[in-house]
């Protein structure tokens, strides 16, 4: 299996019994990519192997000892030293190919998302606990450098940071706010806003900021945390259209776009041989249709579908589309990137679009069938959920888009669709060949949206609820121009357009 290794650090008996442990049969627990992990019994211990990178400056990297491996052994030692939780380092060595071995002690306990998952008391005495922890790497004067719930192991003893290759010696407060922030995002699926919030009021408690202004250091702290998650959703929503280990490219006739791999080319084929079957019966699969689009549910293999197709709708559009890509291509790229942002929304399953010398003249969306979910316009009258329910969830979904800055386009509450999961409310955007991700949302927009839903929403959503959800919305998103000044503006906006709402129990209409 392994080639003679030359040991570099470690004691020699050490050595020996790790050497003997990798001939033997270790447990293979990553395999590929630019490290192997496995573990020996004896110990037991972890060993990494890191892959010899064959550029130019990898090479030289590893003569001047800032390879991976060597980096990682040195950042062990000197918080060990420090007495932080970390892996004890045991022994390093090199490999005839290049490649280098790291030997660690192995730790017993659970990831740290799974420990979240217990009581909230103890998963709030936990992100405490982490807090303190990264306040003192910091104090120690070392920043991790990928800071994330992967690498956050979780003993019997509290959380213990893995992974310390990208570790380094620093007090600037840019890099110990990119640890916090990198932490913070990879938190976001499993904890609340507030839950997160702890460990940043935990980290700067245990070690103060460098400045005198706490307020100032945990708001940015959270300033960074936000454009964490807005790099990363912008770099995932740029992936979405090429090929890669979720997305693959499509093609039905002459029709091209893309899929999702797990989506069968075939499958995709008989979906949209099912619509097009529906729209020609004008039977009950077809949903909408009018003189821009037609829109069915199908199924096929086990798939169930809403397939939106688009066709010319004049030269001019055409023309525009051109530039923006067709209304399937910019719905396809909407959803993945409201996805990526972790804001909810129908699951692209593909788009396609058909071009004539470079301009698009028809495209399809195959979007996941989210029914039985009914739309948040009528979640009451159906008896779904209750008027302040629905609107507190409303309330949250657009703080949501507007933090992540995404300007829907067409935000009415008939596109907003809810479902129950797991005994809470969950909304879901569909209609999404508007959503815009601008790289910054002006204050006008987020009003023009408010009231955009606002109107949508029939008079059997009470003034008073609105109002409450309004003032939850700006207690998270605070107005420039003042909170009475943006509701005037709200209520204004929203009678102008004449929808649902008549305003008729609301006292700023008065």
């Amino acid at each position: 299996m392994l080639s003679a290794i030359e040991w570099t650090r470690g004691e020699a008996a050490l050595q020996r019994q790790i050497e003997e442990g990798l001939r033997g049969s270790p447990q293979v627990l990553r395999e590929g990519g630019p490290r192997s992990l496995l573990r020996l019994e004896r110990g037991p211990w972890l060993v990494k192997r890191y892959r010899a990178g064959s550029g130019a400056i990898e090479q030289v990297k590893a003569r001047i000892g800032l390879a991976p491996a060597d980096r990682e052994w040195r950042a062990l030692r000197a918080l060990r030293a420090a007495g932080l939780p970390v892996p004890a380092p045991l022994a390093l060595g090199a490999l005839a190919d290049g490649d280098r071995l790291l030997a660690m002690e192995w730790v017993d306990g659970a990831p740290l998302l799974d420990a979240l998952r217990g009581p909230r008391a103890a998963r709030r005495d936990l992100l405490r606990a982490l807090g303190v922890l990264v306040a003192r790497v910091h104090g120690a004067g070392w920043v991790h450098g990928d800071l994330h719930a992967g690498n956050v192991l979780v003993s019997q003893h509290g959380p213990v940071l893995l992974d310390w290759q990208r570790a380094r010696r620093t007090q600037t407060r840019a890099a110990r706010r990119r640890d916090l922030a990198f932490l913070e995002y990879s938190l976001a699926p499993a904890t609340s806003r507030s839950d997160r919030l702890r460990v940043r009021q935990a980290r700067l408690a245990a070690v103060p900021p460098l400045r005198d202004d706490a307020r100032h250091e945990l708001r940015a702290a959270g300033d960074a945390a936000d454009r964490r998650a807005r790099e990363h959703a912008r770099s995932r929503t740029r992936r979405t259209l090429r090929e890669g280990r979720l997305h693959t490219s499509a093609a039905v006739g002459e029709a091209r776009g893309m899929r999702l791999r797990e989506l069968a080319p075939e499958t995709l084929a008989t979906l949209l041989a099912e619509h097009r079957e529906a729209v020609a019966a004008r039977d009950d699969r077809v949903l909408d249709r009018d003189a821009r689009s037609s829109l069915s549910g199908v199924t096929a293999d086990g798939w169930r579908a809403i397939v939106k197709e688009s066709g010319w709708r004049g030269a001019g559009r055409a023309l525009a589309d051109a530039l923006r890509g067709s209304p399937g291509r910019r719905a396809w790229v909407a959803g993945h990137g409201l996805l990526a942002r972790r804001i909810g929304a129908a699951r692209p399953l593909a788009f396609l679009e058909r071009r004539r010398y470079g301009v698009p003249i028809a495209s399809w969306v195959v979007l996941e069938d989210l029914r039985p979910a009914v739309p948040a316009a009528f979640a009451v009258e159906r008896g779904e959920a209750d008027a302040e329910a629905v609107l507190a969830a409303l309330s949250r979904l657009l703080v949501d888009l507007h933090r992540a800055r995404v300007d829907h386009g067409d935000l009415k509450a008939t596109n907003v669709l809810l479902r129950r999961s797991a005994g809470a409310l969950a909304l879901a955007l569909v209609d999404l060949e508007g959503v815009r991700f601008p790289s910054r949302l002006a204050e006008a927009r987020r009003i023009a949206a408010l009231a955009e839903l606002n109107a949508s929403l029939p008079d059997d959503y009470p003034a008073g609820a609105r109002r409450r959800a309004f003032e939850r919305y700006a207690a998270a998103l605070p107005f420039a121009r003042g909170r009475a000044q943006a509701l005037a503006e709200v209520v204004a906006a929203s009678r102008a357009r004449r929808h649902r709402w008549t305003g008729h129990d609301c006292k700023e209409t008065s």
